[in-house]
């Protein structure tokens, strides 16, 4: 089955205001003031207090975690999304996206001019207030925005875009193939670091434990079978093995040497598969 036919390409884009800004004249003052040189440096100012953007940022990068987990590469922005996870896609996104609009309106936007007066007195007599130009300008530097793409096809390109960028279908082809190929390979690393870990883990003298452990296997071994674009029955073996250890307590691994070196010896011999495979 084609690429085109078990996913789609997604664009994840999300916008803030910039936190800082260079100020000309005080660069140039401070340098006056203490004979420095023209290329010495420059004052950058903060233009509101860390806690301001702090939870839309926070919810930012939950959002693009959840879109780098669901997604495999293609091209700088642009991940493949397979069919099989796009209603989760696009439910997950619409919640990320509410939560964060009303972060926007009713933490950032309506303390807007507390946050200005935090710069009146933070920048004393420099401040400047064209870096502070109203709700409703600001208001448009705010943006979440999901993209979907057809995965591109050799005719497809050929009718619409060829022309225009004067690329031959032959190289789209081949994009499309080795990005199926990378998709394979950032899967298999995917697969590995979370047993490589719990191997690792395990083999140490006094190891700290953590949940996650476990739970980081669980989740890559939930998502596998979608992200499995080429249909590798030898990936879904490895899913297979992998599942055996997520039947492991780490709480039992906390208490027991005896538990952590049985689960060490099964992690080992998991990863010594999955290194050992060549895509």
């Amino acid at each position: 089955m084609k690429l085109n036919e078990r996913a789609a390409l997604m664009r994840l884009t999300i916008g803030l205001p910039g936190e800082q800004r260079q100020d000309a004249d005080l660069s140039k003052t401070v340098k006056e003031a203490h004979n420095l040189g023209e290329r010495s440096g420059r004052w950058i100012k903060s233009l509101y207090p860390e806690d301001a953007l702090k939870p839309i940022k926070k919810l930012d990068n939950e959002a693009r975690s959840f879109h780098d987990a669901v997604t495999l590469p293609f091209e700088a922005g642009i991940g493949i999304l397979p069919a099989a996870l796009i209603l989760e896609y696009g439910d997950r996104m619409r919640d990320f996206k509410g939560r964060r609009e009303n972060l926007v309106e009713n933490h950032f936007l309506a303390k807007y001019e507390d946050w200005v007066e935090w710069a009146k007195k933070e920048h004393n007599g420099t401040f400047d207030q064209s870096m502070y130009p109203g709700v409703d300008k600001i208001r448009e530097k705010f943006y979440f925005r999901t993209e979907p793409l057809p995965v591109p096809s050799a005719a497809h390109f050929q009718n619409t875009v060829s022309s225009l960028l004067g690329t031959d279908v032959e190289s789209v082809e081949e994009r499309v193939r080795d990005a199926t190929k990378e998709a394979q390979q950032e899967l298999m690393r995917r697969l590995v670091k979370p047993v490589k870990y719990m191997a690792e883990t395990l083999s140490k003298e006094k190891p700290k434990i953590f949940d996650t452990i476990i739970s980081n296997i669980e989740d890559i071994v939930k998502l596998a079978p979608s992200l499995n674009l080429s249909g590798d029955v030898t990936i879904d073996t490895f899913v297979k093995e992998m599942q055996a250890l997520t039947q492991f307590d780490p709480d039992r691994f906390r208490k027991s040497e005896v538990e952590r070196a049985k689960a060490a010896a099964s992690a080992k011999e998991v990863l010594t598969r999955l290194e050992a495979y060549k895509l």
